[in-house]
């Protein structure tokens, strides 16, 4: 018998019934304590309850955090991903001291006082709206948008990682009344390159820009000759999401997907180096800050690769899994954009930029 069923992406959703169900147990206990004689029930056995609904809170937010770097979620479900991760912290924090608390007024023989009971009861009460406010969101990300949810059918198809934008035959750049916009290279790739990025280092003469390919496959080749060269978008956001269709196989040095960008010494990174990592942090005034790294094995040709940027946390995504996921102090808007530094050509099809905050 396994412990993941096939149907199940992980065992988060296995375990997290646990804590709702224990810690709900816990409270109406604790309220029919005062109507229960002694030896029905007492309130030993209700701190033994919420013990117990502590420690399944600490499980469920483990294997919670661990199923998180396995789905792979649309761009509205971003933000809902946070706050479930969120309150699901607090809500450990919570009743793990409060845990805590009973287990030590029962050291020090308080728990017999009216008074320490009835106010322990009414403390216990915030600890179920944060319950509810991380089952609410998990339930939102599960039923709203499907995370996790047709693994059988999944299995079933082939979800090609790249996009059909190979067969656009011309070049749009694509901007929406709430910030998000779409390029898709074609014949004049080149001219949009210069008209909607601005450049912090180098200059787009160092890039070398072409078109390459016939037909109705057009994509924008960039060369990098042993220079750094950072180019951005000229507008800033605050919470965003950038899908990248690129081919980095003929490159050799750090390909850096930046966000946030407020000037060249300013501004959050993901990371892919030639050498297998990817690494996502922040540069400030020059500083660079690494908030994770992790080793990646990418096939060659064209990648899809997403980064997300969401109040305090940052994720990496290469062909739909994701590959790197960090904390930090939420940054001040910015803009988005490519920093190269190493040799050798990329190929670039697609940028998609999706304003995370008009999902919230």
């Amino acid at each position: 018998m396994e412990l993941i069923p096939e149907w199940a992406p992980n065992i988060h959703p296995i375990l997290v019934h646990f804590p709702i169900a224990i810690i709900l147990l816990a409270v109406l206990m604790d309220l029919l304590d005062f109507f229960l004689p002694d030896q029905w029930w007492d309130e030993l056995k209700t701190t033994i309850l919420y013990g117990i609904g502590a420690i399944s809170t600490i499980a469920a937010y483990y294997t919670g955090s661990l199923a998180a770097d396995t789905v792979f979620l649309p761009s509205g479900a971003q933000s809902v991903l946070n706050e479930h991760a969120d309150w699901a912290l607090w809500t450990v924090w919570f009743f793990g001291i409060y845990a805590l608390l009973r287990i030590l007024l029962h050291w020090y023989q308080k728990m017999n006082q009216q008074i320490i009971r009835i106010g322990l009861f009414v403390l216990a009460l915030p600890g179920i709206f944060f319950l509810y406010e991380t089952g609410d969101h998990g339930a939102e990300m599960v039923f709203g948008y499907g995370a996790g949810t047709g693994q059988l059918t999944e299995k079933q198809e082939t979800i090609p990682v790249t996009s059909d934008s190979l067969q656009e035959s011309g070049s749009t750049f694509t901007v929406s009344e709430n910030g998000n916009w779409s390029w898709k290279t074609g014949p004049n790739g080149v001219s949009t390159l210069l008209s909607q990025f601005r450049w912090l280092e180098g200059s787009p003469s160092d890039l070398r820009p072409t078109i390459v390919g016939s037909g109705n496959n057009h994509l924008l080749k960039i060369s990098v000759d042993s220079t750094t060269n950072f180019f951005a978008g000229k507008k800033s956001f605050q919470n965003v999401q950038v899908d990248y269709y690129l081919n980095l196989s003929d490159f050799d040095g750090e390909v850096s997907l930046v966000n946030h960008v407020q000037d060249a010494q300013n501004y959050d990174f993901v990371t892919l180096s030639s050498d297998g990592t990817i690494s996502q942090g922040r540069v400030s005034e020059g500083n660079r800050e690494v908030f994770a790294k992790e080793s990646y094995s990418a096939a060659s040709g064209m990648l899809f690769i997403r980064t997300v940027a969401n109040g305090t946390h940052f994720r990496g995504y290469i062909n739909k899994e994701m590959v790197v996921h960090g904390h930090g102090n939420a940054p001040e808007a910015g803009s988005v954009g490519i920093k190269l530094n190493g040799t050798g050509t990329i190929l670039i099809d697609v940028i998609k930029f999706t304003n995370l905050s008009e999902n919230e």
